[in-house]
């Protein structure tokens, strides 16, 4: 049977002063704070047993308790020994100040306590060293974010979504806006029945399924273009063409001109390196289903942008090049995009091919692309200077890509992020 002086591990001799040194050493050991990162059957087992040496010192702490409890516990004071040579049994009193020969189980068990508080420290340690480092490597991501927002609003160009739309700041005061066009299919081609001016090259009207984009809400102005200039300029030079442009003075909202079609895509790449996202020209589809709508409006296939009938006031003409936005919102298409039948011709990325429609007879293509190579890319949208039958939405034309005109500009797209 397990005394209080073994659960203390002291002998019946024990004085006070080594009663109260061991129970604090007990104490120390089993006490819950040493073993918050144990199991829960370990923190179990040690809230038992300090329970019993609470128990045990306080009877063998108090005189008159110790006292009463040795007389309670005398005959287990005794135990048997082997039997001598006569066959009789002696026997010898335990814990009268004699040495142990070997370490008690109390010790033992103390020693594996002690050994098992330290490992659930270190455990808790490094979890603890782990849980620092993720802090630390958190903290140290969220300054690099915030670091990389603050860094992005200083600079320019950048682009932000909202919505439907992306923002794009060139420079200070100087932004425009790409709307988003939704995945969809939309009739391309003239209809002659309807369409008097349907030309060959615009034959036959077929479908097209055309993914998600975002269109230019007007086309580049000269301000707009103007930052490129510089830009480039002071980074790796320009082509010979651009190399003599300069800002029109009071013209800086006005569509730019004379620009090629290789200084259009250099504009889309030098903006795509700035901002991170990839900027371009449309493709030819991209451009007409922009400028008529989805193939469920009632108005499908409108000759125009704003339906079939033809109406000067609507459209951007003049004797010159006028303001972006200048008949918006009459003029506009059914996704609210400016200046798609007048202002300025308008490059796409396609190469021109006038017998490219009737190669889709019969079918439903998807994002097309235009040919591989050609003489020539596509131009669409008509100028300030053209006749209503080149303001069409289906209207065909094209230009040398390496060729400039007065009329001739362009607007940007990309593709959703």
């Amino acid at each position: 049977m397990t005394t209080y002086y073994d659960i203390l591990d002291v002998p019946r001799a024990a004085t006070p002063e080594q009663i109260r040194s061991a129970y604090r050493i007990l104490v120390q050991l089993h006490h819950p704070d040493r073993l918050q990162q144990a199991n829960a059957q370990v923190r179990q087992y040690a809230e038992e047993r300090l329970k019993k040496i609470n128990e045990a010192y306080a009877v063998l702490s108090d005189p008159v308790l110790r006292k009463r409890y040795d007389a309670g516990h005398r005959d287990q004071d005794v135990e048997p020994e082997a039997d001598d040579v006569g066959g009789n049994r002696r026997q010898r009193r335990r814990g009268r100040g004699a040495e142990p020969t070997a370490e008690s189980a109390a010790q033992a068990e103390a020693r594996e306590w002690a050994r098992q508080a330290q490992q659930a420290q270190r455990e808790a340690k490094s979890q603890e060293r782990q849980r620092r480092a993720r802090q630390e490597a958190e903290a140290e991501r969220y300054e690099a974010e915030r670091r990389a927002r603050r860094e992005a609003q200083e600079q320019f160009p950048r682009a932000r979504s909202e919505g439907n739309y992306l923002i794009l700041h060139f420079a200070p005061g100087i932004w425009t806006t790409l709307i988003r066009i939704p995945a969809g299919e939309f009739v391309m081609g003239a209809d002659p029945q309807r369409d008097h001016d349907a030309a060959e090259a615009e034959l036959p009207q077929h479908r097209v399924q055309v993914s998600e984009f975002y269109l230019g809400k007007y086309p580049v102005t000269n301000a707009q273009f103007d930052v490129f200039v510089n830009a480039a300029s002071a980074r790796h030079g320009v082509s010979a063409n651009l190399a003599q442009w300069q800002l029109p003075t009071g013209r800086e909202t006005h569509p730019v001109v004379n620009i090629t079609w290789n200084d259009a895509v250099s504009f889309c790449r030098w903006l795509s390196d700035a901002t991170g996202r990839p900027f371009r020209l449309p493709t030819e589809a991209e451009w007409e289903k922009a400028a008529r709508g989805p193939a469920d409006m009632l108005r499908d296939g409108g000759i125009y942008p704003w339906g079939d009938d033809w109406d000067a006031s609507r459209a951007a003409l003049g004797h010159n090049t006028l303001p972006v936005g200048h008949h918006s919102p009459e003029g506009d298409s059914p996704y609210n995009i400016c200046d798609m039948s007048g202002n300025v011709w308008e490059w796409c990325s396609d190469w021109f091919d006038p017998r490219l429609y009737g190669r889709r007879r019969g079918t439903v293509v998807r994002d097309p692309a235009g040919p591989e190579t050609g003489q020539g890319n596509v131009v669409r949208g008509g100028a300030f200077d053209s006749a209503p039958k080149h303001l069409r939405c289906s209207r065909r034309n094209w230009y040398y890509p390496d060729k400039a005109r007065l009329n001739l500009g362009f607007r940007i797209a990309a593709a959703p992020f």
